[in-house]
């Protein structure tokens, strides 16, 4: 099958927006306009991320167990070597937080913030892609049905105290994104909702404005790791359908950009490095220097984030830990 250019065009996008949002949250510097972007990026970045996953997921019958279960380690694998990475990364950049490492590596207060930060994104991914494996064939074969459950997960989780723990919160709200791309891409759902450009744009055009007024602290909803009581469920569901919305129309119109196709080719690589460059190189520069904040700055420094991973990228050793290889057994 040809590579599709577009999708990694689309992928490059979502992790430079990804790296925007980090910037803006990490400097702490909520003004208006930072806000209002920070609202548009995070209603659908990770959604739509989460989508493309779904897509290039495989069923049980498109690959051996074995095969599965050795990818799956692996990525575990990449895992607790960033989670380790962040941990020491949380250790240098904030004397304050340096008790919770007390008997680090092996003290018990290390594993509570297990996965570290960003990496929800990963053990989510590992819960998802074990949940598509091992759906019965009896439920894989009814999209209406199994995406009617996600779909309410999704809208209860909230009502549940795990918060970030183990990141099995996030894993029940973002399920329905990571379902709607796998059956997309093996045409088993409603194609003409999926490429109705019309309604989508203008589900968002009537949906944002009344998120946004009515509920300002809506960020607290879309990182899919935050409680809430049934009363906020109207909220909730408005927030998921703007969501939908926005990524179904993004994902349908975005057009392959050349000079984004390297970051989206290389995204795990830029997703797991670009928080390290952040609190370790931008940050300590802006307070140091007291430099802006404001949102073309925040452009500035993305882009200076993005020329120091591209440079790391050529280093193979930091290639070779988002992609760890097991050494073959000697019989």
């Amino acid at each position: 099958m040809a590579r599709d250019y577009r999708i990694d065009s689309l992928k490059g996008l979502l992790i430079i927006l990804v790296i925007i949002g980090h910037v803006i949250t990490t400097l702490d510097n909520v003004n208006f306009i930072n806000h209002g972007v920070m609202g548009l990026i995070y209603i659908f970045h990770m959604p739509l991320f989460i989508l493309i996953s779904g897509y290039f997921s495989k069923s049980r019958d498109e690959q051996t167990q074995s095969s599965f279960w050795k990818n799956t380690c692996l990525l575990f694998i990449t895992l607790v070597i960033f989670h380790f990475l962040g941990c020491f990364r949380s250790y240098l950049s904030n004397p304050n937080a340096r008790a919770i490492f007390d008997g680090f590596p092996f003290g018990e207060k290390m594993w509570i913030i297990f996965p570290f930060g960003e990496l929800w994104y990963i053990i989510s991914l590992i819960y998802w892609r074990i949940i598509l494996f091992y759906t019965p064939e009896a439920l894989l074969k009814r999209p209406a049905l199994y995406l009617s459950i996600a779909l309410i997960v999704s809208i209860l989780c909230g009502l549940t105290h795990l918060g970030m723990f183990l990141s099995i919160q996030r894993t029940m709200n973002f399920f329905l994104f990571f379902l709607l791309g796998y059956y997309f891409k093996h045409n088993a759902i409603n194609t003409k909702l999926w490429y109705n450009n019309t309604l989508q744009l203008s589900l968002a055009l009537i949906l944002l404005p009344i998120i946004f007024v009515l509920f300002p602290r809506c960020g607290n909803f879309m990182n899919g790791a935050d409680h809430y009581s049934l009363i906020d469920i109207p909220e909730k569901v408005m927030i998921l359908t703007c969501s939908i919305s926005i990524s179904l129309f993004v994902f349908n119109n975005m057009k392959d950009v050349k000079w984004l196709r390297s970051f989206g080719q290389d995204s795990l690589f830029y997703y797991l490095y670009h928080y390290l460059i952040i609190v370790l190189v931008i940050q300590p520069l802006v307070i140091r220097y007291g430099l802006p904040c404001y949102f073309p700055f925040i452009l500035c420094y993305t882009a200076i984030i993005l020329i120091i991973l591209r440079l790391l990228s050529k280093v193979r050793f930091l290639r070779w830990l988002t992609h760890p290889k097991l050494p073959a057994l000697k019989r």
